[in-house]
């Protein structure tokens, strides 16, 4: 448990309990100025504040370096194998496609709420 001394201030009442961080804006709070499920202050949910295209990389760049990975070593090398059929580069290009809808579509709605696993307390 941290001790009063080691909390941060509030960046929006000021009070010296500023503990959890907001997701969107990067601001410390305390847990008055934050909405009931932590992930965004008042101001942000006020605001409708959503994260960038550039935040949204930025913060599931393991998730998506490891959906890289996958996608390299399973679609990308087929159409330089020698002896496939041509189907198969349509079929390879479908299956990337494939891939990157539910991506796509989970970033998105990321940006708008983000999984209890990304909110997080601050560290000192």
């Amino acid at each position: 448990m941290k001790t009063i001394s080691s909390m941060k201030q509030c960046q929006f009442c000021g009070s010296s309990f500023g503990e959890r961080r907001c997701y969107f804006c990067e601001k410390t709070c305390c847990t008055s100025c934050m909405t009931d499920d932590h992930s965004r202050c008042k101001q942000c949910f006020i605001q409708k504040r959503k994260l960038g295209i550039s935040q949204i990389l930025k913060k599931n760049k393991i998730l998506l370096g490891f959906i890289g990975f996958l996608w390299f070593y399973t679609v990308y090398p087929g159409p330089f194998i020698p002896g496939f059929d041509p189907m198969f580069y349509w079929i390879s290009l479908v299956a990337a496609i494939l891939i990157m809808i539910p991506i796509c579509l989970m970033l998105f709605f990321w940006s708008l709420n983000p999984p209890a696993s990304d909110i997080k307390k601050t560290k000192d």
